[in-house]
């Protein structure tokens, strides 16, 4: 349930004197979608939801650095929203990551046209978010980063610490790894 922009600055400006009642309601108007993006960026439900509580942890800790504006819209919040969740989930990420990189590929992809595999067949939400956690952690972010979020290349080389080479090449290795799993989907399902 969203709310208006009145309803949400009261909500806002309770939230910043550490209003429990006023957090668990914007925490619930904006659960859903948040969770959502986070399962995104993990490999399972339950670590989304580890991220979504982390998330919110810091929504809270850092309210006070939402600046509201004369022509404050809920579109504004709800992009502050997404960046404080998204970077989290990066964080999040960064802490988990593993020491031992990944190989550029000689092959790289420079056109950011995601048609990753050309069907009849439909796929299902489930199949979709399905096949990108099984992505490996951090094949899995470059592509939400890029085909999702809508990051460039050089914004994700810059978040990640990563050359942009390094970034088109791990795009490249995941769009790879998720027409494999697309096809195999396809074929189970025709036979």
């Amino acid at each position: 349930m969203k709310k208006d922009e009145k309803e949400l600055l009261d909500l806002i400006n309770l939230c910043r004197r550490n209003d429990s009642r006023a957090q668990k309601e914007l925490f619930n108007s904006y659960k859903n979608q948040m969770f959502a993006l986070c399962l995104r960026y993990s490999k399972s439900s339950s670590e989304a939801e580890d991220m979504l509580m982390q998330g919110w942890l810091r929504v809270f800790s850092k309210i006070d650095y939402f600046e509201i504006t004369d022509e404050f819209k809920v579109s504004h919040f709800e992009s502050w929203l997404q960046r404080v969740i998204i970077n989290n989930a990066i964080n999040t990420y960064r802490i988990n990551k593993k020491y031992n990189s990944l190989n550029d590929f000689e092959q790289v992809v420079e056109n950011k046209d995601f048609n990753l595999y050309e069907s009849d067949y439909v796929f299902s939400e489930e199949e979709l978010i399905s096949c990108v956690q099984t992505l490996p952690k951090s094949l899995r972010v470059i592509f939400n980063l890029c085909a999702i979020d809508q990051y460039s290349n050089k914004d994700i080389s810059e978040i990640l610490n990563m050359s942009q080479n390094s970034v088109k090449s791990n795009l490249y290795k995941a769009r790879q790894l998720l027409k494999e799993k697309l096809e195999k989907i396809e074929k189970k399902k025709n036979e």
